[in-house]
């Protein structure tokens, strides 16, 4: 009986309403509770990239928007809005978009981005939840 009052605990908890939050969250001092935006937004770009079939891979050039929701006790849910350009790069696994070159005439996209993770845990991945690029 203990262990199913324990399951119910964490079953509420998992669908209570996400707080709303931007770039400031509520955190306890000297504790960041948000990823960076940019960190975010380049994974999600980096897992676009090897899903695609891009000859050349794309990579973050501005960030349009970005805001999170906390669902409790510690999964953040970050939706992003973002342009990005298409390197000098091939697209393949073991790309490295940070020494990557965009192309002279390098074609832009704006992708939203959906991704839930644990911040500050590197145990727990992050994971792309959408993803959408024109």
């Amino acid at each position: 009986m203990q262990l199913l009052a324990v399951s119910t605990v964490f079953f509420v908890g998992f669908h209570e309403t996400p707080l709303e939050m931007t770039r400031t969250p509520h955190c306890p001092p000297n504790q960041n509770c948000l990823e960076p935006p940019l960190n975010v937004a380049n994974f999600a770009m980096d897992v676009h990239n090897r899903m695609s079939s891009y000859l050349y891979a794309f990579k973050v050039v501005n960030i349009i928007s970005d805001t999170a929701q906390l669902y409790p006790p510690a999964r953040v849910k970050y939706m992003l809005q973002i342009q990005a350009a298409q390197t000098v790069c091939e697209n393949h696994a073991s790309v490295n978009l940070t020494d990557c070159a965009l192309q002279s005439n390098a074609e832009i996209m704006t992708c939203s981005f959906t991704i839930i993770a644990v911040p500050g845990n590197d145990y727990i991945p992050k994971h792309l939840l959408s993803d959408q690029c024109v």
